[in-house]
């Protein structure tokens, strides 16, 4: 695919306008319409890393218009829904060679190589005021993003389980903390963060 195809192709994906797209690149919208244009101007080199963060893939891909990945963009639109033990073990999830056996679902954030959605489970991140997660809602989670008081996180316990929290500090220890006011916030302890929520959708049907 070309790059031109791929940048136009990506965008839509995204679901951004040709305004959207060139505002979080840092440049016109002329300028997007060059790069989409058949035989139009490439990304400036300045803009390359950018362009490619939000299309969810390589500087590399992009220069070469998606070939060493087969499919270009459009399969990076969605990630595959898994279980919590995948979840655990996000390794086993690569959206560049996708097996095929997972139920995918939409996406409109970067994906990376193991991104991946889950289904919430449980109450616990039910809330009454602000942000609520109910049973059935869809999360998507980038295991390859660094945790930040305040995210919403997936982790591992010791025993294996996974679990989803806000994670927030208070002084100088980190906490899992639910939505949901009946259940208890426990130190993140011996836990490991595995994954940032970075998307929430819930299916009707």
């Amino acid at each position: 695919m070309s790059s031109h195809r791929l940048i136009r192709e990506g965008r839509r994906n995204l679901g951004m306008s040709e305004q959207q797209f060139a505002d979080a690149v840092g440049v016109t919208r002329g300028a997007v319409q060059q790069w989409e244009k058949p035989g139009g101007t490439a990304p400036k080199r300045s803009n390359q890393h950018r362009v490619a963060e939000l299309l969810g893939i390589s500087v590399a891909e992009l220069v070469s218009g998606g070939s060493n990945t087969g499919q270009g963009v459009s399969m990076r639109a969605e990630v595959p829904l898994v279980s919590d033990v995948e979840a655990g073990d996000y390794t086993v999830i690569d959206n560049f060679k996708p097996k095929g056996k997972f139920e995918t679902v939409p996406v409109s954030v970067p994906v990376k190589r193991h991104t991946y959605a889950l289904a919430v489970q449980g109450d616990s991140m039910v809330s009454e005021t602000g942000d609520s997660f109910p049973p059935g809602s869809v999360i998507v989670v980038e295991p390859e993003l660094a945790a930040l008081p305040g995210d919403y996180v997936i982790a591992l316990d010791g025993d294996g389980a996974t679990t989803f929290k806000q994670l927030v500090k208070d002084g100088g220890d980190l906490y899992l903390k639910p939505l949901n006011a009946r259940y208890p916030i426990k130190p993140l302890g011996d836990a490991k963060v595995v994954g940032v929520v970075r998307e929430f959708s819930k299916k009707f049907r």
